[in-house]
């Protein structure tokens, strides 16, 4: 089953359909360089997910994302460019 979620405006116009909590793989609660991570959107239970399937007309190429409820392959997310901090251990 797919579901649909959408995130919009600012601070004061957000609502809960806007949180997503980041599932980190592996030991540790910091999201590290390279690191698999699943995103869960908190209202519907669902994990973003994505396919190989790309749009050829309408969107040039781009990739359809929606949720999906189970754990899958299709479903974890690899930060490949940013900004990376270091991060410092807690004693």
């Amino acid at each position: 089953m797919h579901v649909q979620v959408s995130c919009f405006g600012g601070d004061s116009e957000s609502d809960t359909g806007d949180y997503w909590r980041i599932d980190i793989e592996g030991s540790g609660k910091t999201w590290r360089q390279d690191q698999r991570v699943r995103l869960h959107h908190v209202d519907t239970g669902g994990y973003l997910h994505s396919h190989d399937k790309k749009y050829s007309r309408i969107a040039g190429g781009q990739q359809e994302v929606c949720g999906v409820r189970e754990k899958r392959a299709d479903n974890v997310w690899l930060a490949a460019e940013g900004v990376y901090l270091p991060v410092t251990e807690s004693k």
